[in-house]
């Protein structure tokens, strides 16, 4: 559980990263709440074509998350409980993104969000095929 927990945070790094290859996702773990905000920041002014205002709100809601998802790894909570938790932030998260993007900007961060999803699964399946 704590290695899907692990990919979980890699793949929400991921999604707002592209570059970043599999084999970095040692590093990326090992990063710290406001790296990974600001990566998140980074890629969303670029790939949704940010203005300033919007952009200063979406780097405070990263690194809202970032923290909290970093809080959650840290906890002693039970897999499940840490998983359930995770997708019950990244909701809440979804809906604050949400009421600041235009509605173009929200749709491709969805679609990014989706293929990502997709990309882990499959990598999953994969690992997951290879150990039998």
């Amino acid at each position: 559980m704590k290695y899907l927990l692990g990919l979980v945070l890699a793949c929400m790094v991921l999604l707002f990263s592209p570059a970043v290859t599999w084999a970095q996702m040692e590093e990326l773990k090992n990063s710290t709440p406001e790296q990974r905000a600001q990566l998140q920041t980074q890629w969303m002014e670029s790939n949704l074509s940010l203005d300033s205002k919007a952009s200063a709100t979406v780097a405070d809601i990263n690194l809202k998350y970032a923290r909290e998802t970093q809080s959650l790894m840290d906890s002693s909570s039970p897999g499940f409980q840490k998983l359930k938790t995770f997708r019950s932030n990244s909701a809440a998260k979804d809906a604050e993104l949400k009421a600041i993007l235009t509605p173009e900007q929200y749709t491709l961060y969805e679609q990014k969000k989706s293929a990502m999803e997709a990309m882990v699964k499959q990598k999953l399946e994969e690992k997951h095929q290879a150990a039998q």
